[in-house]
């Protein structure tokens, strides 16, 4: 179990780098186009839209990744909280069985 937490850790922060990028390049993207528009050169407004809605989708496809982690993390919450449940009934379940069958030997 504790494998899969780790696994989702580096998701994690490959999910949050990943963001970290994406923001970075709608930044950097913003700037390139405010300086043309500041050097009055030609924009291809082709280029830039379909750039832009290129990185709306890649945003897009990141939130929703992010949501299927937390998903995830919940579900792995929830096995871990059952197994715990479960490992204490069945160790009560033991204590009793044991202490009956102690009960058991020592009237023989």
């Amino acid at each position: 179990m504790e494998s899969s937490y780790q696994d989702i850790s580096e998701l994690e922060k490959s999910v949050a780098h990943a963001g970290s990028q994406l923001n970075c390049m709608a930044h950097k993207l913003h700037e390139v186009e405010r300086r043309c528009l500041d050097c009055n050169q030609e924009i291809d407004d082709t280029c830039v839209l379909e750039l832009l809605e290129s990185m709306s989708e890649v945003r897009n496809e990141y939130i929703n990744l992010r949501k299927d982690i937390q998903e995830v993390q919940q579900l792995q919450r929830d096995v871990t909280t059952s197994i715990r449940f479960q490992m204490r009934t069945m160790h009560q379940t033991y204590q009793v069985l044991k202490k009956r069958l102690e009960l058991k030997s020592s009237r023989k």
